[in-house]
């Protein structure tokens, strides 16, 4: 079975290195070790300095476009630390795409943190400052850069009919047998309207691209490939994947109005992404997004 983030390129770690340094000679890139592996995206560490960032599939070209063009302008807005893009690797006969590379952030991925639920309660007021911040930032200065809209990511008719293809998969590798509570959430989330385009959005806010620093504060936000004008259901859905239930009232507080249906949609966008974190942790075996995706559709069932 083939699926969405199946790589259509890899690269090992030798070949990133020489790449690196034959491109950026004054890094003086001694050692490199693998960050993580994404659907889109192979990122290294270089140095313990440097991120790199390579595309695995053609359409992550455009998304390293993207970020070199958007991140900049973006930054001088935001409470929290994001990639600052440096360096812009050229395709070669060795590896055809463009790639990119930033300074190290300070911070772990979320993810790998491990955060207990009181944790995750005390993130919910900077999660929801800096949603608040990035979605009323005006969009007019940012037209010719931001031209993607993802209507078919945060379409509620589409999103159902992934779930249910999900929920199949999961079923048959007995990953969930019993899925009842969930369906009846999905049930009572169909007051959801059609999507809009009024926002700066990050276009994947989930816990792996959440940083946490030693003191379990959020200090940055990576991996910013999927920006967009868009719909702000689209991040807001962090509230149901990531934050306690208990938190909701306090995050939509901070965050400022959210109607029902946004809060339907994003509802069900935080249940088809934790669909996809399992399937995707699944059959990368990477266990801690696997967890990641049981928690969240969890924590979801459970909520009326």
């Amino acid at each position: 079975m083939t699926h969405l983030w199946d790589a259509e390129r890899t690269i090992e770690q030798a070949l990133a290195l020489q790449l690196i340094s034959e491109q950026f000679p004054e890094l003086n890139a001694q050692n490199i070790r693998i960050l993580g592996i994404g659907w889109d995206n192979t990122a290294f560490i270089v140095n313990d300095q440097f991120i790199f960032r390579f595309p695995r599939r053609q359409i992550a070209v455009s998304l390293i476009e993207e970020e070199w063009n958007f991140l900049p302008k973006l930054a001088p807005y935001l409470p929290l630390s994001i990639p600052k893009p440096a360096w812009k690797g050229k395709p070669t006969s060795q590896f055809p795409w463009p790639f990119s590379g930033y300074h190290l952030l300070k911070g772990s991925t979320a993810c790998h943190i491990n955060l207990t639920e009181t944790d995750r309660h005390q993130l919910v007021e900077p999660i929801a400052l800096f949603l608040k911040t990035l979605h009323f930032i005006p969009t007019q200065g940012f037209s010719t850069t931001l031209s993607k809209f993802h209507s078919s990511r945060i379409d509620g008719n589409l999103i159902n009919q992934k779930i249910k293809k999900n929920l199949i998969e999961l079923n048959q590798l007995g990953i969930l047998t019993d899925t009842w509570e969930l369906e009846n959430v999905i049930e009572n989330s169909q007051n959801f309207r059609a999507p809009v385009s009024t926002s700066i959005v990050h276009g994947d806010f989930y816990v792996r691209h959440l940083l946490v620093d030693k003191e379990k504060q959020l200090s940055g936000v990576i991996d910013w490939g999927d920006v967009h004008v868009g719909d702000p259901a689209n991040d807001i859905a962090i509230a149901h994947s990531f934050l306690p239930v208990d938190s909701h009232a306090k995050f939509r507080e901070i965050y400022g109005k959210i109607d029902t249906q946004t809060w339907q949609l994003s509802k069900l966008r935080a249940i088809l992404s934790a669909t996809y974190l399992i399937l995707f942790g699944h059959h990368s075996q990477d266990l801690v997004i696997k967890r990641e995706g049981l928690r969240s559709l969890k924590i979801i069932s459970n909520c009326s």
